[in-house]
């Protein structure tokens, strides 16, 4: 294989590298954060009990994180309390990290908080997700019915000691 041949399948398939930051949101981007919460809501959830684009609740984006690579936001996660409230990030940034460090970073705002059991919600059908938190290391309490839609839902927990995070 000649040199220029190597470099080009260098180019093809060396594995793209995501440097992102973890940081909350600036004030104008509040848009930008909920359109990625609108843009991974309706492709996962999008035509199970409405057709997109689906309601998503107003919360307060600007008391999230965001995963931000270059100047673009393509991770979110939002905590309430104890719970992780929200944790989205974009098709074209998943499997590299991103949810695994925005994840990171909830846990220690919640732990920060003085919780020593963190929970979230997740659909029972969204394997990708539920094989996820249990990867890093969430368990499933319970399962019951939603209660606006007829679908099946996963509470999961976390514990940590005290003084743990």
């Amino acid at each position: 294989m000649s040199s220029k041949a190597f470099a080009m399948a260098l180019v093809i398939y060396w594995p793209v590298m995501f440097e992102e930051v973890i940081r909350q949101p600036r004030f104008e981007e509040h848009n930008s954060v909920r359109a990625v919460v609108q843009t991974v809501v309706d492709e996962i959830y999008g035509g199970l009990w409405a057709p997109p684009p689906l309601p998503i609740d107003d919360d307060c984006w600007l008391m999230s994180w965001v995963a931000v690579v270059d100047t673009k936001i393509v991770g979110v996660a939002l905590t309430h309390e104890q719970w992780l409230s929200d944790l989205w990030v974009l098709r074209d940034s998943r499997g590299h990290g991103i949810g695994q460090r925005l994840l990171s970073r909830a846990e220690a705002e919640m732990v920060g908080r003085g919780y020593q059991t963190l929970r979230l919600r997740v659909l029972q059908w969204n394997a990708r997700a539920v094989n996820f938190y249990h990867r890093e290391g969430w368990r499933t309490a319970r399962q019951f019915p939603h209660e606006k839609f007829p679908v099946t839902m996963l509470e999961m927990v976390k514990s940590f000691p005290q003084g743990e995070k």
